[in-house]
């Protein structure tokens, strides 16, 4: 069967195209998806601030909860951690007393800002550290000596040059007690860290960092090979290690052996390339950004590429059907035209998939360069690349096409040769018992969807989107026939009195030929609900959250900074000027959340805010107790917004689980339930709780309430200060939804690409197929516009039924989200896009279904009939 396979294909091959096209562009989204996965699984960091040190020990960085424990098996779920975590000063002598270790050497790293002889920030985050420690690097003199005082520093080698000081002249750095100047003792090389570091003297950097009898890391030196020292230090310090032999798999970080589990209670130990995740804690954040942004793009735009797949094969075995039907009355048994079509798809599968896989790969460093560019990603973070995406997608892609067409060719090869010809000729009426099922089954699948998502709130609601419409369109494309007939039915009379032929016809085709036009309906759907949905889902949180900051924002201006934060003598200052009615400090960060959901504990991330109380310049909407009583720095009280108070099930009066940025858990009594979340964040907390635990110590932002003269006495306070007014403040914020929307829509704009190219795709094929039916008309005395007319009016019914189909599964969706995320059932609809979007669809199916028919309209119709 393979050189009859190999025949038919050669006959086929414009047929063929469609399927090529399809299953090339599902390799192209899977290898980009892959890509950025494996980036985030196995990229490394090279070591800089740490290249010196063989073996790093420093803080973890992610929190996690156990699953479920099993034997040898232990499942886990972890979270990144927003703020750098520290250790406890104490294990330097643990670490000293493990053999073959020569030296430990505490490292202190906190942010800082510094400024130039104008008062403008060099750069808009330097890092301070203790002078003893710059030989991790190494850092090494080149002028000057080492600070003796705690008015002195040393500066990176680039940082003095960008900033022209030498040694002896004075700088200004903005640290967590505020704005101070200190003498250049020394300039120290190398220079162009991705860190640029401010070394102090021994005590001013233990004030600096603000966390007494704790430090960010230590350097550890000893001899012989790193990894038998990590092994020694692990072995030779208390333990929290699982036990040996046992396999972790994490929810979120695929599997983990025995061996990694922290060195000591709150400790990791790092080696080789694994020490640049030490000095760069954004990057394990970003990890975790990349696989789970991968991970939820790539399942969908499998599920979207099996889809279309299936459909355009589908499609095509069924313009076959008088191919199948005479192989089928020759003799040829079910089994050998399964393994005809069957070797067909293998072969189409493999070249289409291989061909699509070097486009994957530059979409993929496409999509991670943007992510890059805009700051989602930090730009220390290599690409990595290898075989893996592209053995997967090829492996994926090949699968896909066997699977589709050998489901599709099924029906052919059952039915008896006798009737195979008549069964070509003439289409089926009724729907296969197992396909409505099938199809009954998804529909009550995503409607269950729906109810579901309406009943837990936030970030699980809008998740729920993807899985609701891949649902409800696979029902609407096993149930497309019945969609076909009914809209005949309901507008058929209308269409053929509006058009006594073409109308007339193209109502009979569509009633004779429900199946047929259900192919081309079905990605038409898909298209306009996953786009609808995706498009409308951002626009009506990204509008909630635009309306909820406006309305809560009431300070008349916002004071930010050049450098890492505010400090607290700035506030202090702030509220002792004339005109001043009142300073709110707040800091902006993340906590975990610990919860129960749907039966099950699990870790969430919520925005958070530290703020002073009163909080002037700020209306969250209260709903239930007040935020004067959030107060103190124990932990002991935390306010909640209404979608995160229903997601702990939590009311004023209860405690709840959190973990603070550094991973501190927290066990705080709720004394306040406000209602605009969105616009500020899911949970507030005292400033001075946050203010220990956040890297700067400083505040980002001070709102201020004051009169019309307060902006210029606010400026003149320190260089290092931006003040803002209110409409400047809403600027920023319109600034950063637009960044997080551009984000969330960048990969799923290319499977929307994706889905909108099949849908041309399929349309072409199916008009394409249809040549020996026009020219049919043409001999029995139809003109080429009557006939053109005739697909005209078929083109305006299959979108009419796509925009209903698509329509009917976008909004209760829609709905539903709105509904979790808002508390409104009612989703914002910008009618401007809503109507492009009606447009582009209408556009689709009139364009490439009229282009290929008069392609097929043109030369004789009698060749047309016999060629």
């Amino acid at each position: 069967m393979l050189g009859l396979a190999f025949a038919t294909m050669r006959g086929r091959l414009p047929s063929l195209v469609g399927s090529v096209l399809a299953l090339l562009f599902a390799a192209v989204l899977v290898t980009a998806c892959g890509v950025l996965m494996e980036t985030g699984l196995r990229a490394q960091i090279r070591p800089e601030r740490y290249g010196a040190a063989p073996v790093v020990v420093a803080g973890p960085q992610s929190t996690s909860i156990p699953k479920k424990e099993d034997g040898p098996l232990e499942v886990t779920e972890s979270m990144p951690l927003e703020e750098p975590t520290t250790i406890p000063a104490s294990l330097a002598g643990d670490l000293a007393k493990v053999p073959g270790v020569r030296d430990v050497v505490p490292e202190l790293t906190f942010p800082v800002g510094l400024l130039d002889a104008n008062g403008r920030a060099v750069h808009g985050r330097a890092y301070g550290h203790a002078w003893e420690s710059a030989r991790l690097t190494p850092y090494t003199l080149r002028a000057g000596r080492a600070p003796a005082s705690p008015g002195e520093i040393v500066l990176d080698a680039a940082l003095a040059d960008a900033a022209r000081l030498k040694v002896g002249a004075t700088a200004r750095v903005l640290g967590r007690d505020g704005l101070r100047a200190y003498t250049v003792a020394g300039i120290a090389g190398p220079g162009g860290s991705r860190q640029p570091a401010v070394f102090f003297s021994a005590p001013r950097a233990a004030e600096l960092f603000g966390h007494p009898d704790r430090v960010s890391a230590f350097g550890v030196f000893g001899s012989g090979d790193p990894e038998r020292l990590k092994d020694r230090i692990d072995a030779a310090l208390p333990t929290s290690k699982k036990a040996p032999g046992r396999v972790s798999i994490d929810l979120k970080g695929g599997l983990k052996g025995g061996g990694d589990a922290p060195a000591a209670a709150g400790a990791v130990t790092y080696v080789g390339d694994e020490r640049g995740f030490a000095e760069e804690p954004r990057a394990s954040a970003a990890r975790e950004t990349l696989v789970l942004l991968s991970g939820s793009l790539g399942g969908i735009a499998i599920m979207v590429a099996a889809f279309v797949v299936a459909g355009t094969f589908g499609l095509a075995l069924r313009q076959r059907g008088r191919e199948i039907a005479l192989l089928r009355a020759i003799g040829a048994t079910p089994a050998q035209v399964r393994s005809m079509i069957g070797k067909e798809a293998l072969l189409i599968g493999a070249v289409a998939s291989t061909a699509g896989v070097p486009l994957g790969v530059a979409a993929g460093r496409w999509m991670f360069g943007e992510l890059v560019s805009n700051g989602m990603i930090p730009d220390v973070f290599p690409l990595t690349l290898g075989p893996a995406p592209m053995l997967i997608a090829v492996a994926l892609g090949t699968a896909t096409a066997w699977l589709s067409a050998r489901g599709a060719v099924r029906r052919a090869t059952r039915i008896r040769p006798t009737e195979a010809l008549g069964e070509a000729a003439a289409e089926p009426h009724a729907l296969g018992r197992a396909r409505t099922v099938t199809g009954l089954v998804f529909l009550a699948l995503g409607s269950a969807l729906c109810v579901v998502s309406m009943s837990v709130a936030g970030e699980t609601a809008a998740m729920s989107a993807g899985g609701i419409v891949i649902l409800l369109t696979v029902a609407a494309a096993l149930l497309g026939p019945w969609l076909v007939r009914i809209a005949v039915a309901l507008v058929g009379g209308a269409l053929g009195r509006a058009s006594r032929v073409g109308g007339y016809l193209a109502v009979a085709n569509t009633r004779t030929g429900a199946r047929r036009l259900a192919a081309v309906v079905s990605p038409l759907t898909l298209m306009l609900a996953f786009a609808g949905t995706t498009v409308f889902t951002q626009s009506t949180i990204g509008h909630a959250t635009l309306r909820q900051a406006a309305e809560g924002m009431r300070a008349d201006y916002v004071v930010g900074s050049a450098g890492p934060g505010v400090p607290a003598d700035i506030a202090r200052a702030a509220r002792a000027l004339p005109g001043v009615a009142g300073v709110t400090e707040v800091i902006d960060t993340r906590v975990i959340g610990d919860f129960h959901e749907l039966g099950e504990r699990t870790l969430r991330p919520y925005r958070a805010l530290g703020l002073t109380v009163p909080a002037h310049g700020l209306d969250l909407d209260v709903r239930a107790g007040s935020l004067d009583r959030l107060r103190g720095d124990a932990g002991n009280t935390v306010a909640l917004s209404t979608l995160t108070a229903g997601s702990f099930g939590a009311s004023v009066g209860d405690k709840v689980r959190l973990r603070l940025g550094d991973g501190t858990p927290i066990t705080p009594t709720v004394v306040a339930v406000y209602d605009r979340g969105l616009g500020f964040g899911d949970v507030a907390l005292p400033y001075d709780l946050m203010r220990a635990h956040t890297a700067s110590g400083m505040a980002d932002r001070l709102l201020v309430v004051g009169d019309g003269s307060t902006r210029d006495r606010l400026a003149a306070m320190s260089p290092a200060l931006t003040v803002t007014d209110r409409a400047g403040a809403q600027a920023d914020r319109d600034a950063a939804a637009e960044l997080n929307e551009w984000v969330n829509l960048l990969a799923l704009g290319l499977i929307i690409v994706f889905i909108a190219i099949s849908v041309v795709n399929t349309l072409v094929m199916a008009t394409a197929g249809r040549a020996r039916e026009f020219a049919l008309l043409r001999l029995v005395g139809g003109t080429r516009r009557q006939v053109l007319g005739v697909i005209r009016w078929e083109a305006l019914l299959v979108g009419g039924v796509a925009l209903v189909a698509g329509m009917a599964i976008a909004v209760p969706t829609l709905a539903a989200v709105s509904y979790g995320v808002t508390g409104s059932a009612v989703p914002h609809v910008p009618p401007v896009v809503l109507a492009a979007m009606v447009a582009a669809t209408l556009g689709l199916a009139f364009a490439a279904t009229l282009l290929p028919a008069r392609a097929a309209l043109a030369g004789r119709p009698a060749e047309r009939i016999h060629g």
